[in-house]
């Protein structure tokens, strides 16, 4: 199958929002976290030995399937921890060289891939954190327990995002920014677990 890279309308479309409200020091610094980010998980890929089969740019980030020579659970949770990890390491070095570095917006750099890279922390697909915990569960062998187990992780952190978000939303008048991070785990449980003639969360 040959590789297919796309942006989705998605992240067009919130590209096009900042800069309609003339963030471009906001949406440079976004694009740099994600790049980072991004290239964390193309670089552990590549350390693994595998090979991108489709990679989709989209409003939660990169959509990215791949192929190992030899698949195992240990390359899938380096490969998801590689992202944050990458942003959570440029975010120090770029709070650590920002008063040496020429960019105003060194210090929005370094708060959104802060931000990136802790929330793709989060135990729940489809963030990496998700991906990390079920490559860890599945190490076990045991996939009715470890697909009750990442349902309730993914469903705990999405309804908590839910109301984090609706305070955030009322409080601030009207930023949707959780809301929408809420959407997208919800979302993926909705689509995986109840979707007919799909048996488990996690395969």
């Amino acid at each position: 199958m040959g590789k297919k890279y796309g942006l989705s309308g998605a992240f067009v479309l919130l590209c096009a929002l900042l800069l309609c409200c003339e963030s471009i020091s906001l949406l440079a610094a976004l694009l740099l976290a994600v790049a980072i980010h991004e290239g964390g998980h193309m670089g552990a890929i590549w350390l693994c030995g595998g090979q991108v089969e489709r990679l989709v740019l989209g409003l939660g980030g990169m959509d990215i399937r791949y192929r190992c020579i030899r698949d195992t659970y240990g390359k899938d949770a380096f490969i998801a921890l590689m992202g944050p990890g990458m942003n959570l390491l440029s975010c120090g070095a770029g709070a650590f060289l920002a008063k040496w570095l020429p960019w105003e917006g060194i210090y929005l750099f370094c708060g959104c891939s802060a931000l990136l890279g802790c929330f793709n922390l989060l135990p729940a697909l489809p963030l990496d954190g998700g991906v990390f915990l079920r490559a860890m569960l599945l190490r076990r062998g045991e996939l009715e327990w470890s697909d009750r187990v990442l349902t309730a992780s993914s469903l705990a952190v999405g309804v908590l995002l839910l109301c984090a978000g609706a305070v955030l939303f009322v409080s601030s008048g009207g930023n949707c920014t959780l809301l929408v991070c809420a959407g997208a785990v919800l979302g993926r449980l909705v689509r995986n677990y109840f979707t007919p003639g799909r048996k488990s969360f996690i395969v």
